[in-house]
């Protein structure tokens, strides 16, 4: 970046702002403090009240070169990489996954899959002890170097993460200052949000959320509630010391927003530019986008298994969260509760209790693969795909929908007749390539 001078530089003014700029960019690296006591890791971004975020305020600021220059700095930094080490420990890949070729079309038989026996023996979804590997085989893709073999994974159909897009390390180094996004979102509007229901029915514990559509269930195993921002941090400050054994309610955070024009929530659609229904890497239809979902999860809270009608495009903006997944050609194994139940299209096996699997023979040696999502990062769930979640940390997600590839739809309604249009057929379809 040139150096800007005042009108009235000269030789020794020059060297002076070198100096200058030297500190600056030492204060930056080292300036990515959190305020306040919630948690947040090194590195996450500048803190509210910092020179960078005052000086946005400065319409009436004077005139000052050395000013400008930190402020341009500082913002430029906003969009550098992210360093993945800050934000906690990322199992490697076992062997026979990390050498998965993804240089070209995806190989046959990507991603590499396990069973879900030793997927959970090796990391049960109740265990926050994050372990040194991880059955992943799922191609990572820097958005910098690597963009054109992304969206031939795209255009393929089949999961892969993304990795360093400009825009989007910016909104996750903003997103990790607590002050920030309660300017957002505001300290005491209220949102609908979900808290867990122990006892509820298809209910496998207080850190467990299984959906339900709100019909027919006389004890659901989730209820809607109203918190604000400030109360969900306070609820996440509680939870803190709490076992996962302990039959007290967590809860997930929730907002959305439809288009740029909703009321309260349509900053998403400014905030997230990548987001935006154009054409690029995110959508394969941007017309038929449904919306920006948020959901922000509590350590150790897990979204129980289930799979969507639609590309999904799911980026990280802080902590950590663990995706099992499972192709739909495997989702007759996993014991997928029918349309007309309130859970219906979830699985109803409690997958981090392998004391409980004799009821469902075929569980253990579904195949499986799993992948943890980082800020950063964004992960292409196909249509139908299904996925299992667990939050590692205190985390951010948001996602958006474009349209739906129905290549296997035929097997997904046999595993869970009249969610499709497809007719169901006596034998298990194969997928088409």
């Amino acid at each position: 970046m040139a150096r800007r001078r005042g009108p009235e530089s000269s030789g020794g003014a020059g060297c002076y702002y070198v100096v200058v700029l030297g500190l600056l960019v030492s204060g930056f690296l080292i300036g990515y403090l959190n305020t306040g006591s919630y948690e947040a890791p090194a590195g996450a971004g500048a803190p509210a009240g910092s020179p960078a975020r005052n000086l946005r305020k400065g319409a009436s600021q004077k005139h000052d070169p050395e000013r400008e220059v930190q402020v341009a700095l500082e913002e430029a930094a906003l969009n550098e990489p992210l360093d993945p080490s800050t934000w906690g420990k990322i199992p490697a890949a076992v062997p026979e996954g990390a050498a998965v070729d993804c240089s070209g079309a995806p190989p046959d038989g990507y991603p590499t899959k396990w069973a879900i026996k030793d997927i959970v023996a090796n990391w049960n979804p109740d265990d926050m002890v994050v372990p040194d590997q991880m059955y992943q085989s799922v191609c990572r893709f820097d958005y910098a170097t690597e963009l054109a073999q992304a969206i031939r994974y795209r255009d393929a159909e089949v999961p892969f993460q993304l990795y360093n897009v400009p825009a989007m390390n910016e909104i996750a180094r903003k997103w990790a200052d607590p002050a920030y996004m309660r300017r957002k979102l505001g300290a005491s509007t209220k949102y609908k949000c979900e808290a867990s229901n122990p006892g509820g029915e298809v209910n496998h514990g207080a850190n467990h959320f299984m959906y339900t559509n709100g019909r027919a269930a006389k004890n659901p195993p989730i209820k809607n509630v109203k918190l604000s921002w400030d109360d969900w941090l306070g609820k996440v400050e509680a939870a803190k010391n709490k076992s996962i054994l302990e039959p007290d309610s967590r809860f997930y955070f929730r907002f959305s927003a439809t288009s740029a024009s909703d009321a309260g929530s349509g900053w998403l659609f400014k905030e997230l530019t990548f987001f935006q229904p154009k054409p690029n890497i995110f959508f394969k239809e941007p017309k038929q986008q449904r919306g920006i979902h948020c959901r922000f999860g509590m350590t150790g809270v897990i979204a129980e298994a289930h799979w969507d009608g639609s590309r999904n495009m799911v980026g990280q903006f802080y902590g950590r969260r663990r995706y099992v997944l499972v192709d739909p050609d495997d989702s007759c194994d996993m014991y997928l509760l029918a349309k007309n139940h309130p859970s219906g299209r979830h699985s109803e096996v409690d997958w981090s209790n392998p004391d409980s699997w004799d009821k469902f023979p075929r569980f253990p040696t579904m195949k499986a693969h799993e992948v943890v999502q980082r800020p950063g990062d964004f992960l292409y769930l196909p249509t139908y795909y299904l996925h299992y979640i667990i939050s590692i940390d205190t985390n951010y997600q948001c996602n958006t929908r474009s349209g739906k590839d129905d290549r296997q739809a035929q097997v997904v309604n046999q595993c869970t007749p009249g969610f499709t249009k497809e007719k169901r057929d006596k034998k298990k379809p194969k997928r088409k390539e």
